[in-house]
């Protein structure tokens, strides 16, 4: 019922490029800080998933490694909030999504990424993505090929704290206990299984991301060594 309140929007979205995709499971940022990074040593068009449960850091992470490495990363979960704040029906419908802790219909998604792909060269970051096998199904019908999900581990008590911290100062309508039972759910119920379906696909590199954001970050940094090249 969703969806049909969405329109439909074409499976193969228009611009649409040959490429390798890397996958990070959170915040969106297209911007790129090239520094020393030596982008002839590795392939402009790799895709890297990051994926973990709520409050995992992904973004955070991922945002690292864009400043550090000159890597590209886009937040599903971003592009999606950038959507839900404009004043129209999709917005509208996308925000109210967002609140129940449900999955936004994958057409609309991988939309917004394709849109924020097209125009720059990778290798590219995406966290929060894909969240489920139609997520998964949809992105791989544009004729892209990700590299392989990046999945940070963390307890559900710890991301509970997390969550309840960062929703003093975040302003997100999601940052409360009712909403954050309902994407332990989700996540449980539908991202898990996906993981699981990559992991036996030899898909999934795990990263223990409990602990300070220094001692993920060098944990993630060891996992994804092949794109952490500099002159």
């Amino acid at each position: 019922a969703a969806c049909a309140s969405y329109g439909r929007v074409a499976s193969t979205p228009r611009g649409l490029r040959s490429s390798r995709i890397l996958a990070c499971g959170t915040a969106a940022s297209s911007s790129v800080d090239s520094g020393s990074v030596d982008r002839s040593a590795r392939s402009s068009d790799s895709i890297i998933f990051v994926l973990g449960g709520p409050g995992a850091g992904k973004g955070t992470q991922c945002e690292r490694l864009r400043s550090a490495h000159g890597l590209v990363h886009l937040s599903a979960g971003e592009l999606l909030r950038e959507e839900a704040r404009k004043d129209t029906s999709l917005g509208a419908s996308i925000s109210q999504i967002l609140k129940e802790g449900q999955i936004v219909p994958s057409e609309v998604t991988v939309q917004l990424l394709e849109n924020a792909m097209d125009g720059q060269d990778g290798p590219y970051l995406i966290d929060g993505f894909p969240r489920n096998r139609d997520n998964l199904e949809a992105f791989e019908a544009t004729g892209r090929e990700f590299d392989f999900m990046v999945v940070l581990d963390v307890s559900e008590e710890e991301l509970t704290k997390r969550l309840l911290d960062r929703g003093e100062t975040s302003g997100r309508s999601d940052d409360n206990m009712e909403s954050i039972k309902k994407r332990f759910k989700t996540f449980r119920d539908q991202t898990m299984p996906i993981i699981e379906h990559l992991e036996q696909r030899g898909k999934i590199r795990r990263v223990n991301a409990d602990g300070s954001p220094d001692a993920v970050y060098e944990r993630l940094v060891s996992q994804i060594e092949e794109l952490i090249v500099t002159k």
